[in-house]
């Protein structure tokens, strides 16, 4: 069962990292200036939850954990599984996972595709946001439009990145992106880069150089602890085998 903070934490966790993509018109109906409200005071109501609740692909990846798992679809630990990842992830049935990934996810993965993906003995996807970012991609196959391809699921997925200097309302951060290595997805050395952050999201008016913070869509979502930068880089370099995996089902990326 969900206790009220609980869930309260977890309503507002996935606000932070559905804001960005949100108010550029990737996801969800058109209430960025709600959720940034609620974020700002940290308020986490129904209406809030109702908003939320209407996102085409995050709503239904929580919604799925959490049935499960047992857990309410905003408690804290099934919103940190799907945007940052922990071990709740190992405890959804693959067979779960399989069902939706071939139902509600059929426009991005055909269902022998995925059959393919899920019936390998030596590999399980799991639930991570990751996964349905670069399943998104992985099938696209030699493309002039390939960088592009790229710098979209790099700026799409949850990244990570460790806070060099805070100047104003941008942050220094040091982060691996994406790249492509002998036509398979990688993890590229760490890189500076700009990005923005909101002062007023209760936690960031602290923000310092030596924190640690997730990346959503070049925005700073969210500070993380140190089990969650390692979960964090742990999940996402499953996805990217899950996405080179697929890869090779196709075409595969031009390397």
């Amino acid at each position: 069962m969900t206790n009220g903070r609980s869930q309260r934490a977890g309503i507002l966790l996935h606000a932070k990292h559905a804001l960005t993509p949100n108010g550029l018109g990737y996801c969800g109906p058109d209430q960025n200036g709600k959720i940034l409200d609620h974020l700002h005071g940290s308020k986490a109501g129904d209406d809030l939850v109702s908003v939320l609740s209407k996102f085409e692909a995050a709503y239904p990846f929580i919604r799925m954990i959490g049935e499960s798992t047992g857990r309410d679809p905003f408690d804290y630990s099934v919103t940190e599984a799907y945007w940052i990842g922990n071990s709740l992830l190992d405890r959804v049935a693959p067979t779960n996972f399989f069902e939706f990934a071939s139902r509600d996810l059929k426009s991005k993965m055909g269902r022998s595709e995925a059959k393919t993906l899920f019936r390998d003995p030596g590999f399980v996807p799991k639930p991570h946001h990751s996964f349905y970012v670069m399943s998104l991609f992985a099938r696209s196959g030699p493309s002039p439009t390939g960088d592009k391809l790229l710098k979209l699921m790099d700026s799409c997925r949850i990244s990570w990145g460790e806070v060099s200097s805070v100047k104003g309302r941008e942050l220094l951060v040091r982060s691996s992106p994406l790249r492509l290595s002998g036509g398979r997805l990688a993890l590229a050395p760490p890189r500076t880069e700009r990005v923005a952050y909101d002062p007023e999201i209760p936690g960031f008016s602290r923000v310092k150089a030596g924190d640690w913070v997730s990346l959503h869509w070049n925005f700073a979502s969210e500070r993380l602890t140190g089990r969650q930068v390692k979960n964090l880089r742990k999940y996402t370099l499953y996805d990217i085998a899950a996405s080179n995996r697929l890869a090779q089902l196709g075409d595969g990326w031009e390397g």
